[in-house]
């Protein structure tokens, strides 16, 4: 048995067992600040959309692990409701008996005397979290490097990569002189990012020196912050893309552009039917891969490394951050090649649907299966069994992919649901 973050779709057969592994990498679960508490519990409710979606796209002679609370009401129904649903469309589904439980807060230790007989254990990302199943620490040695956003700041540019303007801070930023005149130089549009956690949790775009030093206040005044300039979103546009590293190769597998509302939030991605990315520019991304290389990442079977970047009016690709892990734009992107796309873009997002109208949903996505003829069609992927209360309503983040013309899936959904009932997809600038 291989133990590792390996890519999808690998033909041996595979146990899945994937939580929230960022901060356990970087910081001791046991001196965590409120933030850091709350970004690792919002990233564990992602984390079990990302596990129902691995029933999707995996064999059915694989095994995934999920959270316990799938097991309770009304949690059991909804998954049992859309596993039927998604094998009646046509997709080869890992099946029920192959889901192994533990609980959230001793995932891993749980899982570690429940591994079914496969080839491989394939986790989000090799961390301290689950170094009690694969015991190297060489791995979480690297790992502390590759998954750094300082490490890679420091580092890319001497390898060719091109990244925004970038310097490291210490607190408070309005005593470092060399903070003072980055934030001078860029006109106060910067970008702070901190260590810890994936996607938008510790980065944010600040405007003064006060705005950065009110979102500091969140952190320890020891931790270091990397100040990087704002790329303007009239002259760029923000993808993110996915690698296939093995020891020997690095393979481009997938592009997404991203999708940001009006407020600056991410809310979801654009897979193109026909991704336009020039030689030279996919020549830029594959040497992103053979970076991380250099550092001991990759391995026989491949793994998976994401990467955010920029394309300019002028085509030029400026790389921001890489991820050496599965990230969730990976999930839709193997979903999406098990379907009939009839050529046509698809749009994942997550949605918070009211929890009484779940099942509803389900129903309406049903009566629209992937390859109908139809302007739209919609592929469940996963959801959170955790009530979310919003304006005094139950509501639940649901995963889904939205195949066509979204604006008609929008005005379907609604039309069925009501004016209230997708508002996450009323965001969606499509």
């Amino acid at each position: 048995m291989k133990i590792g973050s390996f890519f999808p779709n690998r033909p041996q057969t595979t146990f899945y067992a994937m939580a929230a592994d960022d901060l356990p990498l970087h910081f001791d679960m046991e001196d965590l600040t409120e933030k850091q508490k709350a970004d690792h519990y919002e990233q564990n409710q992602l984390l079990a959309m990302l596990q129902v979606a691995l029933l999707s796209i995996s064999k059915p002679e694989d095994y995934v692990a999920l959270f316990d609370d799938f097991q309770q009401a009304p949690w059991r129904e909804i998954l049992e409701h859309q596993h039927a649903l998604t094998t009646k469309a046509g997709i080869p589904m890992v099946p029920l008996d192959h889901i192994v439980h533990a609980p959230i807060e001793t995932f891993y230790e749980d899982l570690a005397d429940k591994i079914p007989n496969v080839d491989l254990v394939t986790f989000l990302m090799m961390s301290r979290s689950n170094e009690v199943i694969h015991k190297d620490q060489s791995v979480i040695d690297r790992m502390l490097k590759l998954n750094s956003k300082f490490h890679f700041a420091e580092n890319a540019p001497g390898f060719g990569i091109p990244m925004p303007d970038t310097i490291i801070a210490s607190q408070p930023l309005s005593e470092d002189e060399a903070a003072v005149a980055f934030f001078a130089k860029h006109g106060n549009k910067v970008i702070l990012k901190m260590t810890g956690q994936p996607g938008s949790r510790n980065v944010q775009a600040v405007n003064s020196m006060e705005e950065a030093e009110e979102y500091l206040s969140q952190y320890r005044d020891s931790d270091p912050v990397l100040v990087q300039e704002r790329l303007a979103l009239e002259n760029y546009v923000e993808w993110t893309a996915d690698l296939l590293i093995t020891d020997k190769s690095v393979t481009l597998d997938n592009v997404r552009r991203i999708l940001v509302a009006d407020n600056l939030l991410w809310i979801g991605n654009m897979i193109h039917a026909e991704p336009q990315l020039t030689s030279e520019q996919e020549a830029i991304l594959i040497k992103v891969g053979e970076y991380a290389r250099s550092f001991g990442f990759g391995t026989e079977v491949g793994d998976n490394l994401g990467l955010d970047y920029f394309i300019g009016k002028d085509g030029e690709v400026i790389v921001t951050e890489i991820n050496p892990r599965w990230t969730a734009g990976l999930f839709p992107t193997q979903a999406l090649r098990r379907i009939d796309r009839q050529g046509r873009d698809a749009v994942p997002y997550f949605e918070l649907l009211k929890l009484d109208q779940v099942r509803q949903f389900q129903d309406f996505a049903s009566e629209r299966p992937p390859g109908n003829s139809g302007d739209f069609a919609v592929m469940p992927l996963g959801f959170s069994p955790v009530e979310r209360e919003m304006d005094g309503v139950a509501r639940v983040f649901y995963w889904l992919v939205v195949v066509g013309d979204f604006a008609a899936f929008r005005t379907a959904a609604k039309n069925l649901l009501g004016d209230d009932a997708l508002p996450n997809g009323d965001m969606v600038p499509l």
